[in-house]
């Protein structure tokens, strides 16, 4: 089976009688509160989806990040992994100390081994990262949003805590397949319920690997994106009625969109890793808002950096009605009057106006599930 990024998968989660003796001997440490974002993070850590991080970046390795897509070390890494907080938390914090990480319900969740405090620019980050400082940019602008302090450390975690019932974390996927015989598994990371073009790119990989492994990614979104609950009925619908059992496997990704285009690209490629997978399915403007990047960004990025997993590169897909199915431009010679390219943003206004999409763009049984969903987008 692949190697985890890094070569080894990271486990900050301690047993019942560490984190006893972890809640007493820091029970006067100081507190840093924690946004369910934040809290994702940490789970996303200490269970290995994230590695080789160990916690959240220390200066030098955002620097790195933020620059060069690499953790100091070298080690690819596109996205900054970072907690930051405000002026008053950071007064409070001192390195080579250890600080309660504390949820929004007021439970401690873990604690973080503080190896510095740091300020940063937030403007410039966010250019490096998202190509822009737009505020208009939902990445840049939450980014934007975050306080002028940042803590590194590595974090120890009491206990693992599954987004839902189908969060397979990356030791429990990596069993998975093993017990499947899988030796190549392709992933498949989205942020939408899914449509025609989605089955036939994860079909058409699936073709040459032995497992498909679907896993939206849930949390934080922007407006008018599906909810969470509809993304999964709706998949489970599809691969309840469309998908060979045997050779499909659905998760969760539970993370924050960052809209970060290209390098979300890559971050996603490496969670996926972590999880197992050796290949990785790269569509059109993967994780991109409206014309921020271009369609193929994401493609390119490829070029110059080695993930260790095999990006599987789709343009665009369509139903042509000469070929009466799905296809792509390698395959079909009809003109664009024959073609009907699916469009999430089209699906998501045809439904908000109580219509039904068409079957050439979303199978019948998935579009029922969705508009007969009491609220399918966020508000």
């Amino acid at each position: 089976m692949i190697e985890p990024h890094g070569g080894r998968l990271v486990d900050r989660v301690v047993d019942d009688r560490q984190a006893s003796r972890i809640r007493e001997s820091t029970a006067d440490q100081p507190r840093i509160r924690l946004d369910s974002d934040d809290v994702q993070d940490v789970y996303n850590v200490a269970t290995g989806r994230f590695s080789p991080l160990k916690g959240f970046l220390s200066q030098n390795d955002f620097l790195k990040v933020v620059n060069d897509m690499t953790l100091e070390d070298g080690t690819v890494w596109p996205l900054p992994v970072v907690l930051d907080v405000d002026a008053e938390t950071a007064a409070e914090l001192t390195p080579d100390t250890t600080a309660r990480l504390v949820a929004p319900d007021d439970v401690t969740i873990g604690v973080i081994d503080i190896d510095e405090v740091y300020k940063y620019n937030r403007e410039e980050s966010a250019e490096s990262i998202f190509g822009t400082n737009d505020r208009e940019h939902p990445g840049v602008r939450n980014f934007i949003a975050q306080d002028e302090f940042l803590v590194g450390g590595d974090v120890r975690v009491f206990g693992d805590n599954a987004y839902t019932e189908y969060d397979l974390l990356p030791a429990e996927s990596r069993v998975l397949f093993r017990h499947l015989g899988w030796d190549e598994v392709v992933g498949f990371q989205t942020r939408n319920a899914p449509h025609r073009a989605h089955e036939y790119l994860q079909k058409s990989a699936l073709e040459h690997v032995d497992g498909l492994f679907i896993q939206p990614k849930l949390g934080v979104k922007k407006s008018g994106d599906y909810r969470d609950d509809v993304i999964m009925g709706a998949y489970r619908t599809l691969i309840d009625n469309y998908y060979p059992r045997k050779r499909v496997a659905f998760s969760v990704f539970p993370s924050r969109m960052r809209y970060a285009g290209p390098r979300e690209a890559v971050f996603d490629a490496l969670v996926r890793k972590n999880q197992g997978c050796t290949h990785f399915i790269v569509g059109r403007d993967h994780a991109g808002v409206e014309d921020y990047y271009s369609g193929f960004d994401a493609h390119r990025v490829f070029d110059d950096i080695d993930v260790g997993v095999e990006p599987i590169f789709f343009s665009y897909s369509f139903f042509c009605g000469r070929c009466d199915g799905m296809a792509s431009e390698r395959v079909c010679p009809h003109p664009d009057d024959e073609r009907v390219y699916p469009s999430g943003s089209d699906i998501r206004r045809t439904i908000k106006d109580g219509g039904r999409p068409s079957g050439r763009v979303m199978r019948p049984e998935v579009a029922t599930f969705i508009s007969e969903a009491e609220e399918p987008f966020i508000p």
